[in-house]
């Protein structure tokens, strides 16, 4: 079971990006990694534990 689905809004807990806020695009089902959405041009794949949701 994925603990975010894509759209959810995060924070990223875990290196790069410590504290950046993104979006979640992709699960990569095989890696077990979420594709995170920072701008248009930066994105990164994190693991479920790198992550939180992000509550403004």
């Amino acid at each position: 079971m994925n603990e975010f689905a894509i759209g959810d809004m995060v924070q990223i807990t875990g290196s790069p990006m410590t504290g950046t806020v993104g979006t979640v695009v992709s699960f990569d089902e095989k890696r077990q990694r979420y594709l995170v959405r920072i701008d248009a041009m930066t994105q990164n794949y994190f693991t479920a534990d790198d992550l939180t949701v992000f509550a403004p």
